[in-house]
């Protein structure tokens, strides 16, 4: 399942779709706990409470003013969900200014003990399989020494992002890659999880929404 940090075809310079990552902060945001920080104006009368400006900076040349929070975060270990080619290197950089993680979540004991659950969340199940699609929001990880010699599941509605520059420290958090053949069984489960199709458009005709309805007969 692993190609670890070391070992033939790890990719030291670069970052692939299913790469873990350790020590990513992963943010909690939340309407109800987000604190925006502020600046006191000069010259204040403190006789009273004092207004306060917020806290702007600009991160990219641009980009608008954007405010500055504090938010509950948890460092963990993230995987890398955008595609390969978003991340290239072009010209010592990748381009792309962002990239997506998932949070990796360890494994309730409770749901361990279904084992009928349990194994089918094992299997990576094809989601295309419309008798046995297992679960299509979550991927299986093995246990590795390197992931705390535990299991994991990654969520793949639990995610943020990070900025790709600077990319050396990034680099140096990569921990592990994705064979192949796993590779592979990610993309597949990760893109059905966004792509799939409801009831409701499947029943409107819409699978191929590119191609024209057929017009009723007797009319052009």
């Amino acid at each position: 399942m692993y190609i670890a940090r070391g070992e033939e075809g790890f990719e030291f310079g670069n970052l692939r779709q299913g790469d873990i990552l350790e020590g990513v902060p992963f943010p909690h945001l939340d309407f109800e706990t987000i604190h925006l920080l502020g600046e006191i104006p000069p010259n204040i009368n403190f006789n009273f409470q004092p207004g306060i400006n917020p806290v702007t900076r600009e991160i990219r040349k641009g980009s608008g003013d954007w405010l500055t929070a504090q938010i509950p975060i948890k460092f963990g270990l993230s995987i890398v969900l955008s595609n390969c080619c978003d991340l290239a290197l072009r010209k010592e950089r990748i381009p792309a200014p962002v990239f997506t993680l998932a949070r990796l979540h360890p494994i309730p004991e409770s749901f361990k003990k279904n084992a009928e659950s349990y194994d089918s969340l094992k299997a990576n199940k094809d989601p295309r399989d419309d008798n046995d699609p297992g679960y299509i929001d979550f991927f299986y990880l093995e246990p590795h020494e390197l992931l705390n010699n535990a299991d994991w599941r990654v969520h793949f509605n639990q995610v943020s992002t990070l900025q790709t520059d600077p990319l050396t420290p990034l680099l140096r958090r990569k921990i592990l890659q994705l064979d192949d053949r796993t590779r592979m069984k990610f993309k597949i489960k990760l893109g059905y999880t966004y792509f799939r199709s409801n009831a409701e458009e499947d029943a409107a005709g819409l699978e191929n929404p590119w191609q024209q309805p057929a017009q009723p007969e007797g009319q052009d």
